[in-house]
């Protein structure tokens, strides 16, 4: 390439050459040749820039030789790649002089060239934990520079094991955020708190920032995604205002890089199963049970004949021909298989960076009829116009499509009787599997055109921005997004469907339910940086926001369609009880927000923030509220006092930050009263004529309702020690929110209700806290040449309660003071009645083998206990655990990789749902295999003696056997890669090539040995059981 210096000599005509050549070496100090050019009346010099070849090589932080290191041209699109010798060669343009060399997991160089010797660069790691940049709300800053309690889990982390939703790969890895899967179901989302619950009846999740704008994480392909941070303490996310009282969690997406493209291909084939659920008796032990029940109720005599127990002929001769069926088997006959597939290329110039993704996902459940498939692709596009402008914007479509199984296909795997035939002579599902049996088959959905529950839904997010920095320091930047999903649900129940027979329908059924949601959001952002006197450093930030959400919906229903093939298609052939419903929502908010950043000499920190709110669905005088912040951070380690500690100490930093953020709550206008349509025959009209009209729906209008706040106090500290080899992060902190939003029920005497019974009001009312401690620990083991070892260990103790509600305790809501938001209140199990306590159970109306509960001691005239929910039920545990744990760690030997994540959550209770499945009656449903009955000869078993009761409702505090510890430990998955050497790649212009396996919940420790037939993460629900899981996949880059 050739650069051309011109000196026009028409002003110089009596110079000599010499002189002219200085001055186009001002202009071009490169190698030149002159060659004269006479015009005929100019004459000019031309100076011709020649190229020069560069050599050198690259190395890491060992002195061992980097394959593939990018070498670019400072300000032009020449560049290069290291080959596997870590050597380079590379022609510079005149009037260049610098190299921009760059690597993954190092930090950028820029190389002066100023002879001809070969040059020889060494790579630093990347590993500074105060440099690394971190996103916050409507912008960045240095880790050391932090006040707030924020975590960032960066790319490599969150991909380092496969997942579908990139919030499954935050699971133990965050202090302070708790995620738990509770659904084996395709395509199942997470449940997500961060430091505990704070409001009764409003939202308790947190507030996700996509690319800057507000948007579903569940929408991000993970392979897409640069970094995650997570905000957690009111001096970092009151800039949000009410959106984020409850925390916020900051997506970036990956944007395009300066240099040659990069081409990234990962896929992965999973297959899942061997789910923990227990299976339905069969053979002997469900005889057994049964003949347990007949001789309760036969003074103790067993039945002679099998027909006693069977009373049915169709019954009894499935069983005479041993036609035993084991449910579960049946209905999991086949492992779920997972298939992902993502290709992303990324690169560009100085002026123009791209990133684009294209992802496939589909995920089989274990059960038939339960799929999901997503398509996704991206966009990202950053274009700079001039040194002081730059447009860009982000774009992310996606679209799901996916079939749901009826929810009770497991219970009834579990319940229904065990004799008969799955299926006909024709190899048919056969619906009526044993004559007499009185069930329909619990695989009924999965024929052909019986059952379908199918959703298809569009999503799409994009925001533009326009950004200046029109001085020094000066930035404005302004975005505007929108957020666009349309979903379709289309449900139909055929005449032998297992869902409309036990719903009681007659005739098939066909819904669709359509919905759309519409969000714009416009921001803009001023941010001025600049110094005073060197050691004072300011950072003042502007805000604007104005948001448009509008949602909107309509179902459609129809009984009587014949033709099953049109499944919902066609719900005009419905010839009963059609129906159709419509609703239709509008929300918008206007914010101000200001920011300021103070720095003393880089060691004494100071932030204020304040957000002015104004929402559309609170009433006049109550729609704008302000939520101020302030933090104040202090790096000891910088002072002059702790110059001796620095060979071992590289980081001390206290921080302590107090502010306050808001929760609006419902969008529905609680101000507003709600209304219906009606129309009764004896209700408004003329004699037996009833006239349509509008009344008062169950929620009376408060004019005065307003914000619920939450108040929070964080004090922290950072340390590191030896050069970042060890890294602490501790947090104590301690919520108040207060002016509940309580929908509270009004007295009759208020005179508001609805035809005589009593109406519900929203009012700011009752107060609840939280307070906890929040630990985080890396540590680099071991860093050798051929050998590393790092850990990442987190801890979170959350302590939740109610302080106070506006009429004291509500127990039909389960709500009390003192006590965590959510709680099981019931009877409480104290064991079984015995033998040797026949005179004590009969005192509260039981016989030995019923099943002894707590009561408050009580006895009417006659000796005997009356037990009553008002007197005899107990608060028996919380729904949040005392503490979380989590434990990663990962190994390099050589080119393989092995990691395992290990997590604990402790000290909470769950309701095991699959203990309640039990069968004490005489009746042919079945029960959980290996269930621990009491009989006379094993009086120390867990459940009560069969037959003692006609329906397991009559046995006083049936429910309280659920209830028991959910704790437990499991390695959340373990992968092992292996990656090429980079020779080998480099001569196939590959730059990687890593092959892994990953298993998934391998091995898990539960607590209570009740819960050792479930996956305790679940949460003791019979529904979907979680499956473990194993993959197979490849990451390849070019």
């Amino acid at each position: 390439m050739r650069d051309y210096a011109f000196v026009e000599m028409w002003k110089m005509q009596h110079r000599r050459i010499s002189m002219i050549l200085g001055l186009a070496l001002l202009c071009s100090p490169i190698p030149y040749s002159v060659q004269a050019e006479n015009g005929s009346s100019n004459t000019m010099v031309q100076i011709t820039a020649q190229t020069k070849t560069v050599k050198g090589t690259v190395l890491d932080e060992n002195g061992e030789p980097l394959i593939g290191v990018s070498i670019v041209v400072k300000g032009t699109g020449t560049g290069t790649i290291t080959d596997f010798d870590g050597k380079f060669s590379i022609d510079l343009p005149g009037g260049s002089k610098e190299l921009l060399v760059s690597y993954i997991g190092y930090k950028d160089q820029t190389i002066t060239v100023t002879g001809s010797s070969p040059l020889s660069v060494k790579m630093i790691p990347d590993t500074q934990a105060l440099d690394e940049v971190v996103v916050i709300g409507y912008g960045t800053v240095k880790k050391r520079d932090l006040t707030g309690a924020v975590t960032s889990v960066k790319s490599g982390d969150i991909t380092v094991s496969p997942v579908n939703n990139p919030m499954e790969a935050l699971q133990g890895k965050v202090a302070g955020l708790d995620i738990m899967k509770s659904s084996g179901k395709a395509g199942s989302d997470v449940d997500i708190q961060l430091r505990g619950t704070r409001s009764i009846y409003g939202s308790n999740s947190p507030l996700f920032i996509i690319d800057g704008i507000q948007g579903s994480y569940n929408q991000v392909n993970p392979a897409d995604i640069e970094s995650i941070e997570v905000l957690k303490d009111a001096s970092s996310t009151a800039i949000y205002g009410s959106a984020g009282a409850n925390g916020v969690v900051i997506i970036t997406t990956k944007q395009g890089k300066t240099g040659k493209a990069t081409v990234n291909f990962d896929a992965y084939v999973g297959v899942s199963g061997f789910a923990k659920f227990p299976h339905g008796m069969i053979g002997d032990e469900y005889v057994n049970l049964k003949r347990e029940a007949w001789r309760t109720k036969n003074n103790e005599e067993y039945p002679e004949f099998m027909s006693t127990i069977f009373d049915k002929q169709g019954v009894l001769d499935a069983y005479g021909a041993g036609k035993w069926i084991d449910w579960v088997d049946e209905v999991m006959g086949k492992n779920g298989v997972q298939q992902n597939y993502n290709l992303s290329i990324t690169g560009g110039t100085e002026k123009t960076k791209i990133f684009a993704s294209l992802n496939y996902n589909n995920e089989e459940g274990l059960i038939k009829n339960d799929n999901r498939k997503r398509y996704s692709m991206r966009l990202n596009l950053d274009q700079s116009i001039f040194s002081w402008a730059k447009v860009g914007f982000n774009t992310n479509l996606t679209y799901t499509d996916g079939n749901t199984r009826n929810q009770s296909v497991f219970v009834n795997a579990l319940t229904f009787l065990p004799l008969g035939d799955v299926y006909d002579a024709g190899g048919n599902i056969n619906y009526e599997y044993c004559k007499d049996g009185g069930k329909v088959n619990p695989m009924a959905d999965e024929a052909k055109d019986q059952y379908v529950n199918n959703t298809r839904s569009t999503y799409f997010t994009g925001n533009a921005y326009l950004e200046l920095t029109p001085l020094k320091g000066l930035t404005f930047k302004s975005v505007l997004g929108t957020t666009l999903s349309n979903s379709r649900n289309g449900v139909f129940f055929g005449k032998k469907s297992i869902a409309n027979i036990t719903s009681g329908y007659q005739a098939p059924l066909a819904e669709i339910y359509n919905s759309a949601s519409y969000a714009y959001r416009w921001e803009n952002v001023l941010t001025y940086n600049f110094t005073l006197a060197k050691d004072h450093s300011f950072g003042v930030t502007g805000i604007t926001s104005y948001s448009k959400n509008q949602d909107e919906a309509n179902e459609s229903h129809a009984q009587g369609q014949e033709l099953a093939a049109q499944s919902f298609h066609n719900l005009s052939a419905g010839t009963e009880k059609v129906q159709v419903a419509s609703s239709f929502s509008q929300t918008q908010s206007m914010s101000y927000a200001f920011r300021l950043n103070y720095s003393y000499k880089g060691k004494y920190l100071f932030t204020f923030s304040n957000r002015w709110d104004g929402v559309s669905h609170l009433a006049a005088g109550h729609k704008w509220d302000a939520f101020p912040a302030a933090a104040i951070g202090w790096r000891i380690s910088d002072e002059t006092f702790m110059e001796k500690t620095q060979n071992w100490l590289s980081n001390l930093k206290l921080r302590a930050g107090y502010g306050v953020t808001g929760n609006s709550g419902r969008k529905d206008a609680a101000y507003s009263s709600t209304t219906g349509s009606y129309t009764y025959p004896s209700g408004v009209g003329f004699g037996n004529s009833a006239a349509g009209h509008i009344q008062y729906g169950g929620t009376y209008g408060n004019p005065d309702v307003g914000w619920e706040k939450s108040y929070n106090t964080n004090i922290g500290i950072d340390l590191g020690l030896f050069n970042g080899r060890i890294n602490l992060a501790a947090d104590w902190y301690n919520t108040d929110t207060k002016d509940l939003l309580y929908s509270r029920t009004m007295p009759i005497t208020s005179g508001i209700a609805a035809w005589g019974s009593p109406m519900k009001a929203w009012q700011n009312l009752g107060e609840t806290n939280n307070k906890g401690i929040e630990l985080s620990l890396n540590t680099q083991n071991i860093v050798k040449k051929n050998f590393t070892w790092s850990s990442n260990i987190t801890f979170t103790a959350n302590k939740e309660k109610i302080v106070s509600l506006p009429d004291g305790d509500v127990k039909a809501e389960k709500l009390f003071e003192g006590e965590a938001i959510s709680v099981f209140y019931d009877f409480k199990y104290l064991g079984i009645w015995s033998t040797a306590e026949a005179e004590e159970a009969a005192k509260y109306g039981s016989k030995p083998g019923d099943i002894k509960v707590a009561t408050d001691g009580s006895f009417n005239d006659k000796g005997i206990h009356s037990y009553s929910s008002n007197t005899d039920y107990f608060i028996l545990g919380k729904k949040t655990p005392d503490w979380i744990l989590g434990f990663q760690n990962n190994f390099t030997y050589r080119d393989f990789d092995l990691s395992f994540f290990v997590m604990a959550r402790w000290g909470y209770m769950v309701n095991n749902d699959v203990i309640t499945r039990y069968n004490p009656t005489t009746s042919l449903d079945n029960s959980p295999t290996g269930s621990d009955y009491w009989t006379p000869e094993n009086q120390g078993a867990y459940l009560p003696r069969p037959g003692l009761h006609d329906k397991a409702a009559d046995y006083k505090g049936f429910t309280s056997l659920a209830y028991m510890d959910g704790s437990y430990i499991k390695v959340k998955n373990i992968t092992l890669g292996y990656s090429l050497p980079k020779k080998w790649l480099a001569k196939i212009r590959m730059e990687k090539l890593r092959v892994y396996a990953t298993a998934y919940d391998p091995f898990i420790f539960a607590k209570e040995k009740l819960m050792r037939d479930l996956d305790p993460e679940n949460n003791g629900a019979s529904n979907f059981p979680l499956t473990k899981r194993f993959v197979f996949g490849v990451n390849v880059t070019f």
